[in-house]
Order: structure tokens, then sequence, then C-alpha cells
């Protein structure tokens, strides 16, 4: 390579560098997934609203909800810790069915019962309706 196109390559990079930092500092934080996941509000929806949903049409449940953030309240059915990390299933209209979080962070297990609101992304449906990176809303 002669010294023009080395300079011509340096010149191409420089400016892809300068385009990537821009990116980076002013559009990445304004697109969705990389804004805060405990400040951005979720669609709402019921325990029982959800598997019912999954359970008539799975195929359009999963058009409407899989890989969305909801906030799905509902009443606590199950809740432990497992590797490490907290599990809450919320009851369903269905006894065999419910919603199952798990949490991002690992607190100490809700009460069986209570009524509750958590936060997370939905990943589909395999007996019970699956939410990961959960928060939990409301106590």
């Amino acid at each position: 390579m002669n010294k023009k196109n080395i300079f011509k390559l340096l010149v191409i990079v420089a400016i892809l560098g300068v385009v990537g930092v821009w990116l980076f500092v002013f559009k990445l934080p304004t697109t969705d997934w990389y804004r805060s996941f405990t400040t951005k509000k979720g669609g709402t929806i019921t325990a029982i609203e959800i598997v019912k949903s999954y359970q008539n049409n799975e195929a359009h449940s999963d058009s409407l909800y899989n890989g969305k953030m909801l906030e799905v309240t509902g009443s606590v059915k199950e809740s432990k810790i497992e590797n490490g990390k907290t599990s809450i299933m919320l009851m369903s209209a269905d006894s065999t069915a419910g919603v199952y979080f798990v949490l991002k962070d690992s607190i100490a297990p809700l009460a069986i019962g209570s009524q509750t609101t958590v936060k997370g992304v939905c990943t589909g449906f395999l007996g019970d309706v699956q939410f990961n990176e959960g928060i939990i809303i409301i106590k």
C-alpha cells in the first residue's frame, strides 16, 4: 500500500469512529432496550388474563406478549429461592397453570396468597406463562 491509500483508510476509520462514538453517546441511550428497566412502565395485565389468553390461542398471545415487558398482578401461589435467584408463581383461574417469574435480584420469598405486581419480560408459554428479569413493583 502506498501512503495515499493508507491515508484514505485512516480517514475512513476516523469517520467510522466518530459515527460510532456519536451512536454510543447520543443515540443508544434513547433506544427502548437500553433504558432503565426499573423506570420504564410496562403494559399491565392480570395473571388470570394472560394465562387464559395463552390457553385460548398461544400463537396470538405470543404475538402480543412474547419479548415484551409487562406488569402482571396476581396472588402469590409459590415463592422460593432457586439457584440464588427468587422465583415467584402467580395464581391463575386454572390450578394447573400460572405465571412464573424469575427475579433479577434475590429477595426474601413473598407470603403465599399475598397480592403483588411483578414486572418482567415475557418469554412465552411452557405450561405456565414464563417471565425473566422480574422486579417486584408492589409487594
